[in-house]
């Protein structure tokens, strides 16, 4: 297997474990009533161990896979020279301490008490996060392009990851509507997150064409290269996406005082669709992510 191969699948996985990471525990953090929280935040300790680990581990093993692909190939992923080289000269050596960082104080915040851990692991998380713009084609610019673009791609993390990230928490918040005790609780929880989805889809949305725009101008999409194909199928995944939100939000978020079981049923069937596309989405972005926007794949 390449190192391109294995790269693209260790961003797909950090980048996936980091967003999912910090959108559940924003969520359940600061919408999520506390009684309902809790259980919560306890059903996803092992989920937010297992994928704490795999960010630190996938940011390890992502600059012997850079060192391979810049490299003469599979030796030189550990060639103390070339790591040392990248590391010390190359904006990819800079991104990834950078990112080393951010990794290291998510796994340290682990350890953190259980009633701190959702809003410790929403800090870390969203800084690890954030640290994703430090790489790629947002560190690709000069001048004031080169200093707003890699802003706007952390609002674009960061607001796509809070939408995609608190779909998983939201599975575990629909359960309690069956029991009585955390059923109130549980629809504050629903409509505090119909109402801050609006801003995080919005966000994410012009954020997202805000980046199109900082790496291929005004030119329509097309399929006239890999990268404009993979992007103009991540933009199709993101509209579906979108549409099912709305559906949610507008069709069966109402329904639930009318007829509650078939509603909710509806409503978790929607977000495990969102789900795999979201998980779709950033499998492209994670392979599309490392190719020339120019074409020259």
């Amino acid at each position: 297997m390449s190192p391109e191969v294995l790269l693209a699948a260790c961003r797909f996985v950090h980048d996936s474990s980091l967003m999912a990471l910090w959108g559940a525990f924003a969520y359940l953090a600061v919408l999520v009533p506390q009684s309902v929280a809790e259980p919560v935040a306890g059903r996803l300790m092992i989920f937010r161990l297992a994928a704490a680990s795999l960010t630190l581990v996938t940011t390890c093993l992502a600059l012997p896979l850079q060192a391979a692909m810049i490299g003469d190939g599979w030796p030189d992923a550990i060639n103390t020279t070339v790591l040392s080289d990248i590391l010390a000269s190359t904006t990819v050596g800079k991104a990834w301490l950078g990112q080393l960082f951010g990794a290291s104080v998510l796994a340290i915040a682990q350890c953190a008490s259980p009633g701190l851990a959702p809003k410790v692991t929403a800090a870390t998380s969203g800084l690890a996060l954030a640290t994703l713009a430090l790489g790629g084609h947002a560190v690709m610019q000069d001048g004031w392009q080169g200093i707003l673009h890699p802003l706007n791609d952390v609002l674009h993390v960061l607001s796509a990851g809070a939408w995609f990230g608190a779909l998983l928490p939201l599975l575990l918040v629909l359960a309690r509507f069956g029991q009585a005790p955390f059923q109130r609780d549980a629809t504050a929880a629903l409509r505090r997150f119909s109402t801050a989805g609006h801003w995080a889809v919005a966000l994410a949305i012009l954020s997202g064409m805000g980046n199109r725009l900082f790496i291929l101008g005004w030119q329509p999409l097309g399929w006239t290269s890999t990268y404009q194909t993979l992007l103009t199928a991540k933009i199709a995944v993101v509209f579906v996406m979108t549409a099912l939100a709305i559906l949610n939000r507008y069709w069966f978020v109402p329904r639930i005082g009318r007829n509650r079981t078939s509603a909710i049923a509806a409503i978790r069937t929607g977000t495990l669709i969102e789900i795999g596309l979201g998980l779709t989405a950033i499998l492209l972005v994670s392979i599309f992510g490392m190719l020339d926007p120019s074409g020259s794949d």
